[in-house]
């Protein structure tokens, strides 16, 4: 039985980036809106749809005619994850903001871990997936990327990049994302660590992806991964010398 949280006095957004997944999209909406309706909680959908070249768009259209809480945006060209989910954040309207993808992968069900810690006093919580479920290459990248964040940054994140995170929307909506591409999530964790935040994280379960295959090309998203970090650890860097000039 589903925990109960009609008393939490807070709206939901649940947010994901749509790039091609006709195969995937309508079975995650249905399962974030009988989510919110099963744990008592007044929300919404948003969804952006990324120039995807499937079907995605005519499936997103016919689910609209039938979920009033459902929120689609539609980029004509595909723009990257980061500008996607950047949109989705900005046409939210609830008090609290989830993330997470829309392949599949990850399970709206376990949204009670993230809301638990947040009911708690936890305002930023990312989850960290207690097994990556994808190709060995993948999983040895993902593991290196984080590394290489915690040791650049002084993060002890688990998983930095997990798409699967909660935040207030007051402080997700005062960030400056900067990351067009998948780089984002990480982006967001390394900005509120700087900002003096503080971030909880929680294990969550992590599925094979049934249908379509990722737009995430290995190479290129490493590379990506790699540049944008040398660019934000050269911004810090700066934004920290002209705050100790400014004593």
């Amino acid at each position: 039985m589903e925990k109960i949280y009609s008393n939490l006095n807070k709206t939901v957004s649940i947010l994901m980036p749509a790039f091609n997944e006709g195969q995937n999209i309508e079975k995650v909406i249905r399962s974030c809106i009988d989510m919110l309706d099963n744990l008592k909680i007044n929300g919404e959908v948003v969804v952006t749809n990324d120039g995807s070249l499937d079907n995605t768009r005519a499936i997103l259209n016919t689910l609209k005619e039938k979920i009033s809480n459902l929120v689609i945006i539609n980029h004509e060209k595909n723009m990257g994850y980061g500008a996607s989910l950047y949109d989705a954040i900005f046409a939210s309207k609830g008090d609290i903001v989830v993330t997470i993808d829309s392949d599949g992968q990850f399970d709206i069900k376990e949204l009670p871990l993230f809301l638990d810690l947040y009911v708690s006093g936890r305002k930023i919580i990312t989850g960290y997936r207690k097994e990556k479920k994808d190709s060995f290459m993948r999983i040895l990248a993902n593991k290196f990327q984080n590394f290489l964040v915690n040791l650049i940054f002084g993060l002890k994140l688990k998983d930095a990049n997990c798409a699967f995170k909660l935040y207030e929307s007051d402080f997700i909506k005062s960030l400056k994302i900067e990351s067009k591409g998948f780089q984002t999530p990480t982006e967001i964790m390394i900005k509120a660590k700087v900002l003096g935040y503080d971030i909880a994280e929680v294990g969550i379960t992590h599925a094979f992806r049934e249908r379509g295959r990722s737009a995430l090309g290995l190479i290129k998203t490493t590379i990506d991964m790699l540049t944008f970090i040398i660019y934000l650890r050269l911004k810090i860097f700066r934004y920290r010398r002209d705050t100790l000039n400014n004593i």
